[in-house]
């Protein structure tokens, strides 16, 4: 989808992309639990979320009250290794951005950057956007 194109990705009803701050957070949804710290704090989905074609576990990293990186791992009912998730993830990213930007390790953006990440070790996958 394009929206993912200019670095926005809509988590149930929440708009989020490089302005989104700490504060559109706060006591809002029950489904979210916040870390602060300063200068970095995080948000944490507690479920699950929808985002377009794929439910993902996802994290918001925020600097200085401004959101500076989103993380997002497929979710499952079931168990899976590193390999699997990074297969849904590039997947999901061909689906979304097209077969030339979606099979790269680094997909740069004006707004960002979006990094597919797999560790072979801890059999995690991640897909990383970090806005500039």
């Amino acid at each position: 989808m394009a929206k993912l194109m200019k670095g926005m990705l809509e988590i149930g009803g929440i708009s989020i992309n490089h302005l989104t701050t700490l504060n559109s957070f706060r006591d809002k949804n029950p489904n979210i639990k916040i870390r602060e710290g300063n200068p970095t704090s995080f948000v944490y989905f507690l479920s699950p979320q929808p985002i377009y074609s794929e439910s993902f576990l996802i994290q918001l990293v925020f600097t200085n009250e401004k959101v500076s990186k989103v993380i997002l791992r497929a979710y499952s009912e079931i168990e899976e290794d590193g390999m699997t998730i990074a297969k849904r993830h590039r997947k999901w990213l061909i689906t979304l951005l097209g077969e030339s930007l979606g099979i790269k390790n680094q997909i740069e953006f004006n707004w960002g950057v979006i990094n597919p990440w797999v560790d072979m070790k801890s059999s995690k996958a991640e897909i990383h956007l970090t806005y500039f």
